[in-house]
């Protein structure tokens, strides 16, 4: 029994072509000593130039763009985990751009954002770090239903507050049944999955009657699944 996690429709993209020469984004890349099309969008330092991007840009609104940081902090809460240590979390990013990152679970990631956000720079300009050796961060282009197609025969489970209600803990016992759960969380700042991921979800369940950010429902069904295949219980 073993869990993938992916975090999908990731706002995690280098800044868009439309707004590079945006003053903003050449005073931020100058500082950063980049060029505009190689640092990440973030709306912390480009909510200015984020405005002039067009209501719909590769079908992601701009209220969905520009978030690395949820990345980050999802993949702390899951990686420093009892499941991952006992090789049974696999975790997948799949970002808004249509690329997959592969996390290997050896990667000790810096908890540092700045730092975070350069190595995830580095990665989408060398697509593995480190370059030679074992990589424990790769990057490949793929469709999201490419990958359900060859990885998730039995089906995937995406968590959204427009699903279905129903207990974290009652989702991880069902998933623990599975040979090989792939659960999709949303990576994403506000809104929900877009037709295209729902189509690839065989269910969607409601964990609470509020949003919960990604990090704390990622965190919390990683710590439920443990204890549904008795990961927390035999490590004591």
């Amino acid at each position: 029994m073993s869990l993938t996690l992916v975090l999908v429709e990731a706002a995690l993209q280098t800044v868009p072509e439309a707004i590079r020469s945006h003053p903003q984004i050449k005073r931020y890349a100058r500082k950063r000593e980049k060029p505009p099309e190689a640092v990440l969008l973030d709306r912390a330092y480009h909510h200015s130039a984020m405005k002039a991007l067009p209501r719909t840009h590769r079908n992601y609104s701009p209220e969905k763009m520009g978030r690395p940081d949820i990345v980050h902090n999802s993949l702390l809460q899951v990686l420093e985990t009892p499941l991952n240590w006992e090789n049974k979390l696999t975790v997948l990013v799949h970002t808004q751009d249509k690329k997959m990152i592969t996390i290997n679970p050896k990667v000790r990631l810096p908890k540092n954002y700045t730092r975070f956000v350069g190595l995830i720079e580095q990665l989408f300009a060398d697509k593995r770090v480190p370059l030679e050796g074992e990589p424990l961060l790769s990057l490949e282009q793929i469709a999201l239903k490419e990958f359900v197609e060859k990885h998730a025969p039995s089906g995937t489970v995406g968590l959204s507050r427009i699903g279905k209600p129903k207990l974290l803990r009652d989702v991880a016992d069902s998933a623990a049944k599975l040979p090989a759960a792939i659960v999709f969380v949303g990576a994403f700042p506000r809104g929900h999955f877009t037709e295209d991921t729902t189509r690839l979800l065989s269910e969607i369940y409601s964990v609470d009657k509020r949003s919960l950010d990604a990090w704390v429902v990622a965190g919390r069904f990683v710590y439920d699944f443990e204890w549904s295949i008795g990961i927390a219980q035999k490590r004591l």
